[in-house]
């Protein structure tokens, strides 16, 4: 029986949409596994979360591109924050499906007022002592919402700090905000299977299913017509 190439093995993950009959797979090779490598600290899951941040990322996206979708210079936009763009859609594997990518373009867009409020406004106070989020009394304010959906919370900082080996992640907002302005929806997306919900459901379930209801669902509309017109 002919052995996979490694680039036929790739191939599995890289068309790896969540769909039932992939989930089915991936559960038939998990439980295949050796114990060894399904330890974390294991060769390949270390490789897997290196470090990203000073990786280089090309992709669809440019400064240009964002000023032309935002309406704000394209001086706005440095190099930092178009690769984590393209960034994030190359680790969710949205950038192999553009309607896909308009989507949740327009959804960012959106939830941060055309990337004005990286991180969230208001204080954080009222997340101090919120179990469900990992947060202690004073936990509140470092943990408030970063990024394009607003990660928040010490847990979740601290699942996208392992995800991505990158423990400065838990200095707080300020550092999320900024480093990863995208990459720190990445984990949310990837739980939420966002991919499979474009794919299959389209741009409304993808709306609600980041905020969860209806809030804004016109100003989403406009923008996802905007990023139809400019994202090519």
């Amino acid at each position: 029986m002919a052995r996979l190439t490694l680039d036929q093995f790739t191939d599995f993950f890289k068309y790896y949409k969540g769909i039932s009959h992939q989930q089915d797979a991936i559960g038939e090779l998990w439980k295949a596994m050796p114990v060894s490598l399904l330890e974390e600290d294991s060769a390949w899951v270390v490789a897997y979360r290196n470090p990203i941040k000073d990786e280089q990322v090309d992709g669809i996206v440019t400064a240009d591109m964002l000023s032309r979708l935002s309406g704000h210079p394209t001086a706005s936009y440095d190099a930092n924050f178009v690769g984590d763009c393209n960034r994030l859609f190359r680790d969710t594997g949205f950038s192999e499906h553009l309607e896909a990518m308009r989507m949740l373009m327009a959804n960012m867009l959106h939830e941060t007022c055309n990337f004005v409020y990286m991180k969230e406004i208001a204080n954080g106070v009222a997340y101090n002592n919120r179990a469900d989020l990992g947060n202690g009394p004073n936990d509140g304010p470092k943990y408030k919402g970063a990024g394009v959906l607003q990660l928040t919370g010490k847990f979740n900082y601290q699942q996208l700090a392992d995800d991505i080996n990158d423990q400065k992640v838990m200095q707080g907002v300020d550092y999320v905000s900024t480093t990863y302005p995208f990459t720190s929806a990445r984990v949310w997306i990837e739980k939420n299977n966002l991919l499979g919900v474009c794919l299959n459901q389209g741009f409304d379930a993808c709306c609600t299913t980041i905020n969860g209801g209806w809030n804004g669902i016109e100003d989403r509309r406009v923008k996802y017509a905007l990023c139809q017109r400019e994202m090519r």
